[in-house]
């Protein structure tokens, strides 16, 4: 089974901020479903997202922005603080990158902490609306392969 316009539609709703659209649209994917398509496809975006904000004309970000974009995502809120282990989330981010190993996690842990980092790395690049569209559509087909 490929990713589906619903998966699509979850993370539309998360990216773009309306929560309680995201909730109910995320009730309505079988949870097996969405244990399997959702989380690639978070992963796909995440992956891009990172790529996206971390290299520029093909010249990788050092460490210590990671550091300072972690530390800044953990700033924003209260919750994102309680929510983002920095070592674990920056290890995420190096291990993308091809600078450093991600340190071991549960697969749920590892799946918050690429939402937190992709919401915030989609805030900041404020998509406009077929900048969104573009992302997702590309996005899904990474997921797919990644399913492959």
């Amino acid at each position: 089974m490929p990713i589906t316009d619903e998966h699509v539609a979850v993370l539309r709703a998360q990216l773009t901020g309306k929560h309680q659209e995201y909730l109910s649209l995320m009730d309505q994917l079988d949870p097996n479903e969405a244990n399997k398509y959702y989380t690639a496809l978070v992963a796909a975006a995440f992956i891009e997202a990172a790529e996206h904000h971390f290299i520029k004309d093909g010249e990788v970000a050092d460490e210590s922005r990671v550091i300072d974009f972690v530390a800044q995502v953990r700033e924003r809120s209260d919750d994102s603080s309680n929510l983002i282990n920095p070592q674990l989330a920056e290890s995420m981010l190096l291990d993308l990158l091809g600078q450093g190993t991600m340190i071991d996690a549960d697969p749920d842990t590892k799946f918050g902490h690429q939402i937190v980092m992709l919401s915030a790395m989609a805030g900041e690049r404020q998509f406009t609306p077929t900048e969104l569209e573009a992302f997702l559509q590309s996005v899904r087909s990474l997921a797919e392969e990644l399913l492959k």
